[in-house]
């Protein structure tokens, strides 16, 4: 299988739930800002952000949940100039919100390495999918719209993180196997591309 490590339950620190905290009220401060002042209503609102967050939260849990699953130390930290950025985007119209990642150490073999860096990007394409089927059921909902955003940011998390260079995981997994990372890379562009100028998220 794909994804296959041992299944020995996921494991938090205090000091990690401590930074998961922040990292995730300031994902979703930064998310209500991008959304805000958009056709949305209250509830429309929160669902968005709730949605925002959830990609990215789930995103660094898949992460740890793998490495872990291999054995690996596995935890997420906030960072100081993520924390900067993720806070400045929330009053800036330019955006950079990625408050930190999950930091992984021990020896992990390259197999090991590839499969945890392609978790995540997987996650955010399975939340994409997801609420592309439960839009056509909620076309007159209230959240409809809300939907509909969520669906085009995880498409463009997963995107985005496949970029084969530097520390995004796209580069872990273009070296660990390349078809792996071709096959999610255009997946994610298409839904990238589908989400956000077919169904125009912000209409």
């Amino acid at each position: 299988m794909l994804l296959s490590p041992s299944l020995r339950g996921i494991r938090f620190s205090r000091t990690e739930l401590r930074h998961l905290t922040v990292g995730t009220a300031l994902v979703t401060a930064a998310g209500v800002s991008f959304i805000i002042g958009n056709s949305f209503t209250l509830l429309g609102l929160v669902v968005a952000a709730l949605i925002f967050s959830m990609g990215f939260i789930l995103h660094e849990l898949a992460h740890k949940y793998v490495a872990q699953g291999y054995g690996l130390w596995a935890e997420f930290r906030v960072n100081a100039t993520g924390v900067i950025l993720t806070a400045l985007s929330i009053v800036s119209p330019i955006k950079f919100i990625a408050p930190g990642a999950v930091m992984i150490s021990g020896f992990a073999e390259k197999d090991h390495i590839g499969r945890t860096a392609i978790a995540g990007p997987i996650v955010n394409v399975i939340i994409t999918l997801a609420l592309l089927t439960l839009l056509p059921v909620l076309r007159q909902s209230l959240v409809y719209l809300p939907k509909n955003f969520g669906a085009g940011i995880n498409a463009f998390l997963a995107l985005f993180n496949m970029i084969p260079f530097s520390v995004f995981d796209g580069r872990k997994v273009y070296y660990w196997n390349r078809r792996y990372w071709a096959t999610l890379f255009f997946v994610s562009l298409a839904l990238t591309i589908y989400t956000n100028f077919v169904l125009r998220p912000f209409s």
